[in-house]
């Protein structure tokens, strides 16, 4: 084991291990709605006009989000071009670059054992697996932040060099800005500060570089901001900083994730199955009598606190926002797997024993719920998710035998074998079946049989931008107010529109909307129908609804 950590071995076994699970297959799930097609349709109007200052959706300017994130995708898309995997391709190289910022962080921490221990545990969890295969902004803003801190530490506890890794650590600052705006500087900035404080090491401030730091973090972030107020005035002041960053802080944007404790299931079921040991982690952490660790372990507190409440505050919430903290539990906990397998392992053997136990009793509990909904919802796969999860299951089990009798080679490789035989399993086998359902691929490719290029296409907010992604179109009206669907469908030429089929029915259903022209549903998969208020000849209508049939 200490031989295995001596050498640059442990890296190389993760960054490999972190492309077996974060490549294969990454184009092979159409891009889901509503947030990946979100990212995507933006690079794409961006590369297809040319535009690298301002982003684009629907052919009009968004500010929702700064451009960083959208520019790797453009790239992605001018070299491989506009498809599924070049859209995801962004997300599962930052995740592999997570990798090794972890490690070495708790490398640097503590040893090498808790960086390794610490990749490992966080790269098979499961929304740092879901997020580096997803084109969705959160891997960028969270390793952005993980290396600010990396560099940050470097320069604290070097000896020679410190003003090189502060100033890497500005560059990865201006970098989280140009990712997610102001919360880039704040959440960072926030957690080393109140760290800091903790501590009593506010003295580290003085060989701080602060105006050079704060000098590159405006010359690489500010330009943007710059040029992007120039180009719209107030209109991206008040949409940007004044909607994006203020109102939809003190405002929910969704009513139903308006609740204090709503990230508290979401950061334990996002650090499955990992989170099983935070118990005896929290132990472990509390009964440390090493000091420099006790150190450490504040400052995984602290970015997770820090993290944490903050968006806990927020009156929007969405899941993903709270990905930052998963590399600080990750720390956190591999100092557990560091203890077990070191001197002080027998007094751990117990608790860890149990954990494994419910590890995999949780593991079985998951395969099984996940069978039970396929069947349901996705038969077709639900023959593969038996028999995969069943090989899955098999190698776990030996993982935990094996580890429970510290055969180590023997875990890690079924360990290793059990993940990398998911991901392929779910990549090539079981996602692409359910991206179907998930996605508006599939109708959106029937509407470019159905539809001639001078038919309008409308589509409900949650379909609008995958509709617009997969036809290549610009145009596609929201119809999910009642008011826009009804005057589109009363319009004399032929249009289509892509809605839920509950909404589709309540059209005619509610007393209180009034529509009585026939609609023709022509396509339907899952929740989503394709219909038209004048089919073509020729084509096969599944259903005609009208006031007096409306079901």
């Amino acid at each position: 084991m200490k031989q295995f950590f001596s050498r640059p071995t442990s890296l190389i076994i993760l960054i490999l291990f972190s492309a077996c699970l974060f490549l294969p297959g990454l184009g092979t799930m159409p891009l889901t709605d509503p947030d990946e097609v979100f990212y995507a349709e933006t690079a794409r109007e961006m590369l297809d006009r040319d535009e690298f200052l301002t982003p684009y959706i629907f052919g009009e300017p968004q500010f929702e989000k700064p451009p960083l994130y959208y520019w790797l995708i453009l790239i992605s898309f001018k070299a491989l071009g506009v498809n599924e995997f070049s859209a995801r391709l962004p997300s599962a190289l930052l995740g592999i670059l997570g990798i090794i910022g972890i490690y070495l962080l708790g490398k640097l921490f503590v040893n090498k054992k808790v960086g390794f221990f610490s990749a490992l545990m966080l790269l098979t969890s499961a929304f740092f697996l879901v997020l580096a295969r997803a084109c969705v902004i959160d891997m960028l803003l969270g390793v952005s932040i993980l290396y600010v801190f990396l560099f940050f530490f470097y320069g604290k506890f070097s000896s020679s060099g410190k003003t090189k890794y502060y100033l890497l650590s500005a560059v990865f600052l201006a970098l989280a800005t140009l990712a997610k705006g102001p919360i880039g500087i704040f959440l960072p900035v926030a957690t080393i500060g109140i760290y800091l404080i903790a501590t009593r090491d506010l003295r580290s401030l003085k060989e701080i570089p602060i105006f050079r730091g704060i000098a590159i973090l405006f010359l690489i972030s500010a330009p943007w901001y710059f040029l992007m107020y120039k180009a719209h005035g107030k209109e991206f002041i008040d949409m940007f900083f004044g909607f994006h960053n203020i109102t939809r802080f003190i405002h929910p944007e969704h009513a139903w994730g308006d609740t204090f404790y709503y990230y508290a299931p979401v950061f334990l079921a996002g650090f499955l199955p990992w989170s099983i040991f935070l118990p005896v982690a929290a132990w472990v952490a509390f009964t440390e009598k090493d000091e420099k660790i006790k150190k450490a372990n504040v400052f995984f507190i602290t970015w997770f606190l820090v993290t944490f409440l903050f968006f806990s505050l927020s009156r929007t919430k969405l899941p993903t926002y709270i990905f930052p903290i998963f590399p600080a539990v990750a720390l956190f906990t591999g100092r557990l797997w560091d203890s077990y397998s070191g001197e002080g392992r027998q007094k751990l053997h117990k608790s860890i024993r149990i954990s494994l136990y419910i590890f995999l009793a949780a593991l079985i509990g998951g395969i099984v719920a996940f069978y039970v909904v396929s069947r349901v919802r996705y038969p077709a796969i639900a023959g593969s998710v038996l028999f995969y999860g069943g090989i899955f299951l098999v190698l776990i089990t030996i993982f935990v035998v094996a580890l429970s009798k510290k055969h180590y080679a023997v875990s890690l490789a079924a360990f290793m074998a059990a993940f990398t035989m998911l991901a392929i399993s779910l990549s090539y086998k079981i996602l692409p079946e359910i991206g179907r359902y998930e996605s508006s691929k599939v109708v959106s490719l029937k509407l470019m049989e159905l539809a001639t290029p001078e038919e309008i296409i409308g589509a409900e907010t949650q379909y609008r931008r995958g509709v617009a992604f997969y036809t290549g179109r610009e145009d596609v009206p929201d119809v999910h107010k009642h008011h826009i669907i009804t005057t589109l469908l009363s319009k004399p030429e032929r249009v289509w529109c892509v809605i839920k089929e509950k909404n589709h029915i309540q059209l005619y259903s509610d007393p209180k909307r009034h529509y009585y022209k026939p609609t023709y549903v022509i396509y339907q998969l899952g929740k989503k129908v394709i219909l038209t208020n004048n089919p073509p000849a020729g084509v096969p209508i599944l259903k005609v609804r009208t006031k007096d049939e409306p079901y």
